[in-house]
């Protein structure tokens, strides 16, 4: 039964039933709901700020774990660091070396990522910054692996070619024994004879009789045989790959023409005095990755410990090499 309301009528001396309008039972109704919703909210944040509910007692435990997991991921990383620069140490100065590769340049090793911010689904937790910078090192090992691993490639093909790129690395002297007269000028600064001034000289230039065969020192690819417009005259210039490629210039004739393959020891030409030249003599030049080297590095095979040692003296004496 719904609770009925009366009210006492002073001057009838009697009770009469209490009348609410529409609007003041909506009033009372909606004053209910604000005073018990309050209440029920007060009662709740003061609940939670004391007491804890089992469910979020297992979270905040298994968070404290996740934590500490992500603490001994990013050390296990750290040792993973570690040895990847170990590694790259190794490949840049030994593996690397061995095959006359350039170490490969730490900005090409360190490269970070561009583009957008690749964290942005990661931020806005109250753990973001361990996660950010957890999975910031997860990329940055997988990146340097990446590039590790493509440096082993290279490597590996190289091992693979290792008796093809010792026929190819230029090894002899160009000119026979037979027919060798003597070193007239070495790699380095030198004054030149025409115009007495100090210019570099980029090559070995060896005398001889005249039409005196010139042998190539690797097996290559010939790329330029012709007559040069810059004072080489009649030059060969051998395309030997692994990086290298060596020059022949001031021939009195060429035996090869351009595309034509080569074994070490075939003859291109004869000695002459073609171009800018002052006699009968070939200069010969040495190319790593298109940088020229000073060539009294190429006679391990034909001549003994005892003649490079008095080729190098002789080199020496005459002035002080840049390479």
């Amino acid at each position: 039964m719904p609770k009925i309301k009366y009210q006492f009528d002073s001057k009838t001396l009697t009770f009469k039933k209490v009348k609410l309008v529409w609007k003041q039972r909506i009033s009372r109704v909606l004053m209910f709901l604000f005073v018990t919703g309050f209440a029920a909210i007060a009662l709740n944040l003061s609940y939670t700020s004391f007491y804890r509910t089992p469910k979020e007692i297992v979270l905040d435990e298994e968070r404290e774990i996740l934590l500490s997991e992500y603490d001994m991921l990013n050390e296990q990383m750290e040792n993973i660091d570690f040895i990847i620069n170990d590694i790259q140490q190794r490949d840049d100065y030994l593996y690397r070396s061995i095959f006359e590769l350039e170490p490969i340049p730490s900005s090409v090793r360190e490269a970070g990522f561009g583009g957008t911010n690749r964290y942005n689904d990661l931020e806005g937790y109250e753990s973001s910054d361990v996660l950010i910078e957890t999975f910031n090192r997860v990329d940055v090992i997988s990146k340097k692996i990446y590039v590790q691993s493509k440096s082993f490639d290279t490597v590996i093909d190289l091992a693979k070619n290792k008796e093809r790129m010792h026929a190819c690395i230029p090894a002899i002297q160009p000119v026979a024994l037979k027919d060798f007269t003597r070193i007239s000028d070495y790699y380095g600064t030198r004054s030149d004879p025409f115009t007495g001034k100090s210019t570099m000289h980029h090559g070995m230039d060896f005398t001889g009789p005249e039409g005196s065969d010139i042998f190539v020192t690797g097996d290559g690819v010939v790329v330029e045989a012709g007559y040069s417009f810059y004072g080489y005259g009649n030059r060969v210039v051998i395309d030997h790959g692994f990086g290298y490629k060596t020059v022949y210039a001031h021939l009195k004739k060429i035996f090869v023409d351009e595309g034509q393959k080569l074994k070490r020891g075939e003859v291109i030409g004869s000695l002459g005095n073609t171009g800018r030249s002052t006699g009968a003599h070939l200069h010969y030049e040495v190319k790593k990755n298109n940088r020229r080297i000073n060539p009294i590095n190429f006679y391990f095979n034909d001549i003994n410990a005892e003649e490079y040692e008095l080729m190098v003296a002789a080199c020496s004496k005459r002035r002080n090499p840049m390479d």
